[in-house]
């Protein structure tokens, strides 16, 4: 009974081991991409890590940085400039606007520390910036 039909199973058989190869490859090259992206994407990871440490790893200049901060300012402006180990507690009064920016947005966002509170009042033209940060 199957001798008449042998070619055909032959034929049948090797058209769905086509199809099952194709399905593997096809499933298998989506796993690849997806471990792929995720292998890139922890690589980046890796990177950003490697330049936070780089950059938080020298706490001894940070004190200094922000002792640096204290005096661009007037001695009227700090009300309070205290840096303890690896903590900072600083008031600032009477800031003007563009000060304002300029110690926040610039002297602050360059330096690698951890701003545990943040708390800026607006008085007129003038501000007030009370800041806690540690690193």
């Amino acid at each position: 009974m199957f001798r008449k039909y042998q070619n055909e199973l032959i034929v049948l058989f090797s058209a769905l081991l086509l199809l099952g190869a194709v399905l593997f490859q096809y499933v298998s090259y989506g796993a690849l991409q997806k471990k792929s992206k995720e292998s890139i994407a922890l690589i980046s990871q890796f990177e950003d890590i490697a330049t936070m440490k780089k950059l938080w790893g020298k706490s001894k200049t940070r004190a200094r940085v922000l002792g640096n901060i204290q005096r661009t300012l007037a001695k009227e402006k700090v009300k309070k400039f205290k840096i303890e180990k690896n903590k900072a507690y600083i008031i600032l009064e009477n800031l003007t606007g563009t000060e304002l920016n300029k110690i926040v947005g610039k002297q602050f966002a360059s330096i690698p520390v951890q701003i545990t509170e943040l708390a800026i009042a607006r008085d007129g033209e003038k501000y007030r910036l009370e800041l806690k940060c540690k690193w």
